[in-house]
């Protein structure tokens, strides 16, 4: 259901200064391109492709799905899939895995992969000395064992249901021992590796100029050998001229678009080939469950009919992102479950639930029940007029049904530091990214992990909710698992610890001449998993 309202103007506005923004860019064809090389534009360069090191996405993931494998990968139903392992099986309590590995892998410089190299990368990456980035992740692994060339034993402190996705994947990138194995593991920060890797990826890398130019040629040893010869990746940190790159054919991707980028290629550069995906990351907003008003569950439920969230996806977002119901997104059909209780938009019914919790309109407007006012602040990260236009359209719903709310806008560490303390209202955040239930919904809906244990920042607890995830965590059974988080979905929709509102908006850009299947590519940063089946045309 949809209905007019003055702050639609504002998206009329942003509507506006788009079109405006798109009049600079023209589509010519670029002669004289290398057929055999894909040219790829990023915003950002990598620092390290060392990736025990590597902290930002383009080295930790991008690059690195180029250059090494795991024993894992991610595939487009995002569950886990054997990669430089074959198969694995575990024992009856979960706390040990067997992994077979695969025959016939070289590196890049053609040395065999073995079990060596696997012992070599989970030492290097559970030693406190090593300072891993991701060394947390890891911290559950007592012991790697190789039980010959190709088997390795895994002994666990405790089983976990992620063992595969997570201890077995992309955080893992499996590092060659006849290289490092020798080096101190407190050494390995400092050796030149990250600037000559080797690896068993599809591509090996040919030059690094840091902030312009890095170019990846394909890996002859590869067991997934590539169609495409070379990825010559170029940082270019103008917005406008990435644009221009991309519709003047001098570019063949951009992988990681907003909204309004999408909307820009959509009319200025028909040529290019447009990819949205299903959203594993949705925006929302965490309302602060201690504070009066908020800790009524009633008030959490008319807080979400009230929203029209599909306005504000119509205005802003072209439609191209989903409404969730729930804080595990749809686009993961493994776990998803629609079966909950459902939040359209409907103020006579958020009114309802007001009137029936007791909640009665003053003469300003505002319901109140006793002393406590629903008058709230919503804290929102400056830099985005359309972020901001999407709550003040939002706050304008909740007045309607008699709930005052006051947009602050602060700097990132200002919010950091009052959520971490408990000491705000309601706070428009982030939720999601990962492809597995547990990640985000413990650390961030659990009472162990409310503050300082965890980023469980809205100070939700519910001891249903708690048993609940505690046996998704550690249940390997996958139909047992799979119930265990519809019955989560339910419970978090009753509740209402966090107002879902939209899917973050995911696409990407690419050439006529490069070809990417749309049934098997994923976003970024997973979109590189199947690199070696991409093709391109003269």
């Amino acid at each position: 259901m949809s209905r007019a309202r003055p702050l639609l103007g504002s998206v009329a506005k942003a509507a506006l200064i788009a079109t405006l923004l798109l009049g600079g860019c023209t589509a010519q064809a670029t002669p004289g391109r290398d057929p055999n090389t894909v040219v790829w534009v990023i915003r950002a360069d990598g620092e390290t492709m060392n990736p025990l090191f590597a902290e930002s996405e383009e080295d930790g993931q991008d690059y690195a799905q180029l250059l090494y494998e795991s024993l894992s990968y991610i595939g487009p139903d995002y569950l886990p899939h054997p990669r430089l392992a074959t198969s694995w099986s575990h024992s009856s309590d979960g706390t040990v895995w067997t992994v077979t590995l695969r025959h016939g892998v070289r590196w890049s410089d053609g040395v065999p992969f073995t079990s060596k190299d696997v012992v070599f990368t989970y030492d290097a990456l559970i030693d406190p000395k090593t300072a891993a980035v991701e060394a947390a992740d890891f911290s559950y692994i007592k012991r790697v064992i190789a039980e010959g060339p190709y088997r390795v034993r895994f002994d666990l402190d405790y089983p976990s249901a992620v063992f595969t996705l997570t201890a077995l994947g992309d955080e893992a990138s499996i590092l060659p021992a006849h290289i490092l194995g020798k080096v101190p593991h407190e050494r390995l920060r400092t050796t030149d590796f990250g600037e000559h890797p080797v690896g068993t990826g599809p591509y090996e890398l040919e030059r690094w100029l840091h902030d312009s130019e890095t170019v990846f040629v394909r890996n002859p040893y590869a067991w997934r050998q590539p169609h495409i010869q070379r990825i010559d990746v170029r940082t270019i940190f103008d917005d406008q001229a990435i644009s221009d790159a991309m519709a003047n054919g001098s570019a063949d991707l951009d992988d990681d678009l907003a909204s309004t980028r999408y909307i820009l290629y959509l009319r200025t550069a028909p040529q290019l080939r447009l990819l949205t995906f299903g959203s594993v990351y949705d925006d929302v907003i965490m309302p602060n469950v201690r504070r009066p008003g908020l800790s009524d569950v009633n008030v959490r439920r008319a807080m979400m009919y009230a929203q029209d969230r599909a306005a504000v996806v119509r205005g802003f977002m072209a439609n191209k992102v989903p409404l969730p119901d729930g804080l595990i997104p749809d686009a993961l059909t493994h776990w998803h479950t629609s079966n909950v209780r459902q939040y359209p938009y409907d103020p006579a019914k958020a009114r309802a639930i007001l009137d029936a919790a007791g909640w009665r309109l003053g003469p300003d407007g505002v319901r109140h029940r006793g002393k406590t006012r629903l008058a709230f602040e919503l804290l929102l990260n400056q830099g985005s007029v359309i972020l901001t236009d999407e709550m003040l359209a939002f706050i304008a719903d909740w007045k309607v049904v008699g709930i005052d709310v006051r947009l602050r806008i602060l700097d990132f560490p200002s919010i950091l530091d009052r959520s971490y303390k408990g000491n705000f209202d309601l706070s428009a955040e982030g939720f999601g990214g990962t492809v597995d239930p547990d990640a985000d919904l413990t650390g961030q809906l659990s009472t162990a992990s409310i503050p300082p244990g965890g980023n469980n920042q809205g100070r939700f607890s519910d001891p249903v909710l708690d048993r609940e995830l505690q046996a998704g965590r550690t249940e390997l059974d996958d139909t047992k698992r799979r119930a265990i988080y519809v019955a989560v979905q339910r419970e978090i929709a009753d509740q209402v610890p966090v107002f879902y509102l939209f899917g973050r908006f995911a696409g990407l850009a690419h050439s006529a001449r490069l070809r990417l299947d749309p049934k098997t590519t994923l976003q970024t940063p997973l979109l590189y998993y199947n690199v070696e089946d991409w093709t391109v045309s003269p």
